[in-house]
């Protein structure tokens, strides 16, 4: 039974890091798109005169993409801002309670998934205001994409800690993340 909980999480690992990959990619791409859109603004607003009435939106669009995609990578790394209130607990009730909130972040993960995905969906009936050329669905969309990485983390790390709870030893990779 251990033996198949470590090969789900293995499988699930290496699903979670190749996603992982694609958001660090869109992270970088974002964040040097709102860098070169919010410059290009500022130079042309200071030399010529004349800004795209598009380069505001086109930032606030690379900055949704970035904040959501930043937290696939930061639940991946265990960035979020966590506060340790058992660290004086045993080793099984610290591994039961990390579950019982990795749970319920995958349940809100799988809610916010059902119902960003119909939000998105509704994104194709309007455009950015400034850019007629490109719908809101596609900046939409970053919601149940991005939580589903954060949700898949969140099963990884439910396997890794029934594997803390039924051995009693922490893994390998987890040990080096806490």
């Amino acid at each position: 039974m251990i033996n198949a909980f470590r090969m789900l999480h293995s499988l699930l690992d290496r699903c979670s890091q190749a996603l992982c990959v694609v958001c660090r990619l869109i992270v970088i791409v974002c964040l040097f798109g709102i860098v070169l859109d919010l410059g290009a603004g500022c130079i042309l607003r200071y030399t010529i005169k004349y800004v795209p009435s598009w380069y505001e939106e086109l930032a606030k669009f690379f900055l949704i993409w970035l904040a959501f995609a930043g937290s696939v990578v930061a639940m991946d790394k265990n960035g979020h801002i966590s506060l340790d209130i058992f660290g004086a607990c045993s080793f099984k009730f610290r591994v039961a309670m990390r579950l019982v909130a990795q749970v319920l972040l995958v349940f809100t993960a799988v809610m916010v998934c059902n119902y960003g995905w119909r939000f998105a969906q509704g994104g194709w009936l309007g455009v950015f205001s400034c850019m007629d050329f490109m719908h809101l669905f596609y900046g939409y969309v970053s919601v149940p994409v991005c939580f589903f990485g954060v949700g898949l983390i969140g099963v990884r790390n439910i396997m890794a800690g029934l594997i803390e709870l039924f051995t009693g030893e922490a893994l390998k990779a987890d040990a080096a993340a806490a």
